[in-house]
């Protein structure tokens, strides 16, 4: 087996948004919002950068949730819930504020999820060997004390 980053290819930024997008919704339907790390970090998978990583995620699932959303204003009346949680807060009329508020909070959970997919995989490169064969690169062997000496002077 080896390394993730010779393993998984390179398809570019809005291939891998695109990944990232359709994750988060199908996540996001399975009814657990703490998926979306996971769909961040499976989009990272395909950029290299770790800033790309982070953008990937959040922007990913910043789309996926508006998505969503506008899906559910359109056929559930989210308006009109948004409205009632705000009016809890003596806002009322703010019911998109609630909105926002939720797909900024998803859009962080996609980000900081492709943040640490993209930092796990390469920490997990570094104990794998390459597909050339060669395994972990040496370790540094501690000079001698004779040797320290020498440098010392």
């Amino acid at each position: 087996m080896g390394k993730i980053d010779d393993t998984i290819p390179v398809i570019g930024f809005l291939p891998a948004l695109v990944i990232t997008i359709v994750f988060g919704i199908v996540f996001q339907l399975a009814g657990n919002w703490m998926l979306m790390l996971f769909a961040g970090a499976f989009g990272a998978l395909f950029v290299r950068r770790i800033r790309k990583a982070f953008l990937v995620g959040f922007l990913g699932i910043a789309l996926a949730w508006s998505l969503l959303f506008v899906y559910l204003s359109i056929t559930a009346q989210a308006m009109a819930v948004a409205n009632i949680f705000i009016g809890l807060l003596g806002l009322d009329g703010l019911g998109a504020l609630v909105i926002v508020i939720s797909v900024l909070i998803g859009a962080l959970l996609g980000g900081f999820g492709g943040l640490l997919g993209r930092a796990l995989y390469e920490f997990l490169d570094e104990f794998l060997p390459s597909e050339d064969g060669s395994d972990i690169a040496p370790q540094p062997q501690p000079e001698s004390a004779e040797e320290e000496a020498t440098l010392e002077e």
